[in-house]
């Protein structure tokens, strides 16, 4: 009888529906302790700019049409920042049309 009911609550439980998902946020992106804040209209992305296999931070920022660039000096699980500097092209900043 033991084994039976053991059964049954294994059986239950792997019926039972998946947890409900909780979402824990927002969460400010920190560069050197402090929340990025590129003005309004951010476009962020993740990619590994520099090839060291780190994902870095690229973000337009609409106010001013520059695209900032933070190096992840950490993982990608914890990515670290430290500063960033505009993109370059043939030694000018890039600009790209904003409002």
């Amino acid at each position: 009888m033991l084994r039976m009911t053991v059964l049954m609550v294994a059986a239950a439980a792997a019926l039972a529906p998946a947890a409900t998902p909780r979402f824990d946020g927002p969460h400010a992106v920190l560069d050197g302790g402090v929340p990025i804040d590129v003005g309004y209209y951010g476009a962020p992305l993740m990619f590994n700019w520099d090839g060291d296999s780190a994902k870095d931070l690229v973000c337009g920022q609409f106010t001013a049409g520059m695209i900032r660039y933070y190096r992840n000096t950490g993982p990608d699980t914890a990515p670290e920042f430290n500063g960033y500097e505009f993109l370059r092209a043939s030694g000018s900043t890039i600009t790209l049309p904003s409002g």
